[in-house]
């Protein structure tokens, strides 16, 4: 029981975006929080690219 409450606090600091975002976003969830979406290959002409999701995916927002 006590690796559940480990596991949890690890993947909450994990997926806790950097205050005020001063680094470059690096997972699916902080693009979502950031109102960005994952696009794969580049970003759209309307879209701008703020960082990646994953390895091949970038996190874009209008």
């Amino acid at each position: 029981m006590r690796l559940h409450y480990l596991l949890f606090a690890f993947l909450l600091v994990f997926l806790l975006p950097a205050p005020g975002f001063a680094q470059r976003i690096r997972n699916p969830v902080s693009c979502l929080r950031n109102k960005g979406f994952c696009h794969p290959i580049r970003c759209p002409s309307v879209a701008k690219t703020i960082g990646s999701c994953a390895p091949g995916l970038k996190c874009c927002r209008k």
